[in-house]
């Protein structure tokens, strides 16, 4: 399962961060049938963008659950605001069926994270996209 483009680097070392990076996108855009996740509209490669869930802007990170399929409209009207705060009944687009899928994919596209009591392990960081645990 792809969850970011470093799964694809670590994975694929032929790939270029560039292609690994684009690879990844294609992945979630092929999860969404090549539609708009918000108002369902039909994408090509050059209308598809991908819109953080919760925007970069507010703490939210280039992860596949938080990150999907949207046509240039929504995105740029959502912007950076919290998808609650967007994506609710006054929204012309909006429905519960397309809510709830979008709901779905964050929590099918999560990952499942241990947390180690401080006591047990030491926390390190590898780079600027990994933490690893040193047990104690």
């Amino acid at each position: 399962m792809i969850n970011c483009e470093q799964d694809l680097l670590v994975n694929l070392i032929e790939l270029s961060p560039q292609n690994a990076r684009r690879k990844f996108r294609q992945s979630i855009f092929e999860s969404w049938g090549w539609k708009c996740a918000y108002c369902e509209k039909d994408l090509d490669t050059n209308s598809a963008t991908i819109d953080h869930i919760l925007p970069k802007f507010k703490g939210g990170h280039n992860v596949k659950s938080n990150m999907l399929c949207s046509c240039s409209s929504c995105n740029r009207s959502k912007g950076s605001v919290l998808l609650e705060e967007w994506y609710n009944p006054s929204n012309f687009h909006y429905t519960e069926e397309r809510l709830g899928k979008i709901k779905h994919w964050i929590e099918d596209n999560s990952l499942s994270i241990k947390v180690l009591s401080p006591d047990k392990a030491t926390p390190y960081i590898t780079n600027d996209f990994y933490i690893g645990w040193i047990s104690n």
